[in-house]
């Protein structure tokens, strides 16, 4: 067993340690990469600590200083209701952000385990998860998460589980494809010529080795996630108001676009960086970890 470690787990710690850093290293080079940390750092730190930031509850109208402006009391104006939007905006972020996150986390739970299981095992079992998967694609994940809202009716929990469900056959075809690759290793073969179980080869080898793709592959559809969240609120069908979402916000100020830019403006410019960011650093991480993208 002492040689499957050797051949198939991980390398000297000495050896990974300095791959670790080198590729770090790499991320770290990459400029766009660094944009997008520093601004989703931005974004969190405003949501986390909104409270400390602005005095304004996001939440209390005051209609005496509705379609305010902006200005210094209120550097991204108020909204019809006398809200202060950079305050909705902060606070805001808590709910969009954790929905992009969640959702896509729901997606990984779900669909890298289904893809692992369908590639390594094959037959039936990988034909019977390939056609369900083969359903879901047939659906835009916005047309999907649209669906499920419908018939399970509108609130966050629901955004969250639609808009995650909308990118699970992507994990699933991508675990696939890994476990179709990594099966076929040498020390995949030497588990097996030592009894170990499918689920601990599974576990051990072909999981461990396929997650950095799979982490990279997460990071940029967090954006995904948010865009369909938002979507779902633009249309009415997502978090409902008094709650500061981005993408309700866009709704909500969509009937006041002439008379009131600026209530579009901030947070469709908000829900355009926290995309990008991920993006970035999704773009960064793959560079750092792919070697066929390193000279």
């Amino acid at each position: 067993m002492s040689s499957i470690s050797a051949v198939g787990e991980a390398p000297a710690a000495p050896e990974a340690t300095r791959t670790s850093l080198r590729k770090l290293r790499t991320f770290a080079r990459n400029k766009g990469a660094m944009i997008g940390i520093f601004i989703l750092l931005a974004l969190a730190f405003a949501a986390i600590f909104a409270r400390l930031l602005t005095p304004y509850d996001p939440t209390a109208q005051d209609l005496s200083s509705a379609f305010l402006a902006p200005s210094l009391a209120h550097p991204f104006g108020t909204d019809d209701l006398g809200q202060d939007i950079l305050a909705r905006i902060m606070y805001g972020g808590r709910y969009t952000l954790a929905i992009g996150v969640v959702a896509v986390s729901i997606a990984a739970i779900i669909g890298v385990p289904l893809g692992l299981i369908s590639g390594y095992v094959g037959g039936a079992t990988d034909m019977v998860i390939q056609r369900i998967t083969d359903i879901l694609l047939s659906f835009n994940p916005f047309l999907l998460a649209l669906v499920l809202v419908a018939v399970f009716g509108v609130g966050i929990q629901t955004v969250t589980i639609a808009a995650g469900i909308g990118v699970i056959p992507q994990f699933i075809r991508l675990a696939r494809g890994q476990a179709l690759s990594l099966r076929e290793e040498v020390y995949v073969e030497a588990a097996i010529a030592f009894g170990e179980s499918s689920l601990a080869i599974l576990r051990r080898h072909v999981l461990r080795n396929a997650l950095t793709p799979i982490l990279v592959y997460a990071t940029l559809n967090i954006g995904v996630t948010i865009l369909v969240a938002a979507g779902l609120g633009f249309l009415g069908l997502g978090v409902q108001p008094p709650t500061p979402e981005w993408g309700t916000m866009l709704g909500t100020a969509r009937s006041f676009i002439f008379k009131a830019s600026y209530q579009l403006t901030f947070p469709g410019l908000t829900i355009f960086l926290a995309v990008l960011s991920f993006n970035l650093v999704g773009d960064g991480l793959r560079d750092a970890f792919d070697p066929s993208l390193r000279e």
